[in-house]
């Protein structure tokens, strides 16, 4: 009796230890994830920063002509349009670009890995995944 006791002692460290296997495999693809996805966000920051040098350039030349004074200048509109994707982009995860509504990379990400996932559980591939992405973004433009 004591022996069987013993074996229904290791059965339930053996489910402990396999909850605890995936608890650390999942922890390790969510740092995974977030790992990828900052490098992403980095590349995608870099590309607007490497872009707008010179439109930077452009628009302090630009307001240097002859324009109308009621309504901003190119550099105002540069900044106003930069800090925006700056909410987009959302390198860091600030609270304020959810508050303000923004959608960001996080956003999109989570929005494609979501119908994936449901598509492959349902057995969809390919192109029909593309499509339910695409409606999934429609869909959240639209609201």
């Amino acid at each position: 009796m004591e022996k069987h006791s013993d074996n229904k002692g290791l059965i339930e460290l053996d489910g402990e230890n396999e909850e605890q296997q995936s608890s650390a495999n999942k922890d390790a693809w969510e740092r995974t994830r977030e790992l990828i996805l900052l490098q992403v966000k980095l590349g995608i920051d870099a590309i607007r920063d490497f872009i707008l040098m010179p439109v930077a350039l452009f628009c302090y030349i630009l307001d240097f002509g002859e324009r109308d004074k009621d309504q901003p200048t190119y550099w105002d509109r540069l900044m106003a349009w930069g800090r925006r994707s700056d909410h987009h982009i959302n390198l860091f995860k600030h609270r304020r670009s959810y508050k303000k509504g923004y959608m960001t990379i996080d956003d999109a990400m989570s929005i494609v890995e979501e119908t994936i996932r449901k598509e492959v559980k349902n057995g969809d591939y390919s192109e029909q995944v593309v499509n339910k992405v695409k409606d999934k973004f429609k869909n959240r433009f639209n609201h």
